[in-house]
């Protein structure tokens, strides 16, 4: 029995083409661009709330300075404005994968 299974899976394996190393890595790129992309599109979401919370505890700051300190306010700020523009930062790097949502 396990004579005939590895005489099978070697006719397999021998029917099918060699891809080689440049084959496994082209298809290891599809699923690296749309991991690139849902973390390019959790970036925008989460910096935009970042900054619309920023502005909330802003409004908060000023009603009671004692509740919500101006260092929850600019960590915020500078948080959310890091995050917008980490997807951007591909146009420094000659090789970053693009994020497709902007073709």
């Amino acid at each position: 029995m396990l004579i005939v299974l590895l005489s099978d899976l070697a006719q397999t394996a021998m029917a099918s083409p060699p891809i080689g190393i440049g084959g496994v890595a082209t298809n290891l790129l599809e699923p690296v661009a749309y991991l690139s992309d849902f973390i390019y599109t959790a970036c925008f979401v989460i910096g935009g709330s970042f900054l619309f919370a920023s502005i909330i505890k802003y409004v908060e700051h000023c009603r009671n300075p004692l509740a919500v300190p101006i260092g929850t306010v600019v960590f915020l700020l500078v948080a959310g404005l890091a995050l917008l523009s980490l997807p951007f930062a591909y146009l420094a790097v000659h090789h970053g994968m693009p994020y497709t949502l902007m073709r």
